[in-house]
């Protein structure tokens, strides 16, 4: 078992922004979470997940997030994308018939290879090979809906499994894996916190702490790792970080205040996490 977690949540530019300020915050108050047993992602909170497993300092990271020196991947989630994975995700209350909905719409994707994928995703690592940390990158298989964190012993490489983890339908098509096609973990939880229920102490970020529709509930994930045992904290966006976000993740111009916030709000959580990381 594990002693030590920390969880990326998913959410786009501004949630990698966020997250981003918020480790540089609570380092400077002593903290150093990037330095977790376990690094475990979920889209964009794979690749911080990475990063920091590589050796990235958050300042560091903060400062090309609030300088916009660093190129993040920018994309075009168009209304029709939108309005076609809402309609998958609102048209059940049942979180596994919402994964299976979003499953068949990440299925119909034909005019992007799973090359382009990997050309897009690719050049946004800080290495082309697993680190020697340990790491977890969870997507979902379209095909049987089951949640899986990819890792160095998963027998795939890292393009291809950070790849999967940022596959969000309709944008992507589902990554062939063995005999599965993985997809965004996103679809099934905004961070897939549950699955680090071997850690003994979870600090979970979560940027969105709940995906539209059915998708399963941050909060309720991290209750249930306290009722087995665990010691955890959830830190999510409060008003004034949601306003920065503004109502695009994607939008690039929004990711300096998001981290801003995250730095903000750092200073106010500093000694609740100190609580769970050393009590």
């Amino acid at each position: 078992m594990a002693d030590t977690a920390l969880v990326l949540g998913g959410g786009g530019l501004t949630a990698y922004a966020w997250q981003v300020g918020m480790l540089a915050g609570l380092a400077d108050a002593g903290l150093d979470l990037g330095g977790a047993d376990v690094l475990a992602g979920t889209s964009a909170g794979s690749l911080l997940a990475v990063e920091l497993a590589t050796g990235a300092a958050p300042a560091d990271l903060y400062g090309e997030q609030v300088s916009r020196t660093r190129a993040m991947l920018e994309v075009d989630f168009t209304l029709t994308m939108t309005a076609k994975y809402l309609w998958a995700a609102l048209g059940t209350r049942d979180p596994e018939t919402m994964v299976k909905r979003l499953a068949r719409l990440a299925l119909t994707v034909r005019d992007v290879s799973e090359s382009d994928v990997f050309d897009a995703i690719g050049p946004q690592l800080p290495v082309q090979h697993w680190p020697e940390r340990p790491v977890r990158l969870f997507a979902v298989d379209a095909l049987t809906g089951e949640p899986k964190g990819f890792s160095a012993d998963s027998g795939v490489d890292l393009v291809r499994a950070m790849s999967a983890s940022c596959a969000l339908p309709p944008l992507f098509p589902p990554i062939t894996i063995g005999e599965g096609r993985w997809m965004d973990g996103g679809v099934r939880s905004t961070t897939n916190a549950d699955l680090v229920h071997d850690c003994r102490r979870v600090v979970v970020l979560a940027p969105i702490p709940k995906g539209p529709g059915a998708g399963l509930s941050t909060s309720d994930q991290v209750a249930a790792l306290v009722a087995g045992g665990a010691r955890a904290a959830l830190l999510v966006p409060d008003r004034a970080a949601r306003r920065a976000f503004g109502r695009n993740p994607l939008e690039a111009s929004r990711i300096p205040g998001a981290a801003r916030e995250g730095l903000r709000q750092a200073a106010e959580h500093a000694e609740q996490i100190r609580a769970v990381w050393h009590g």
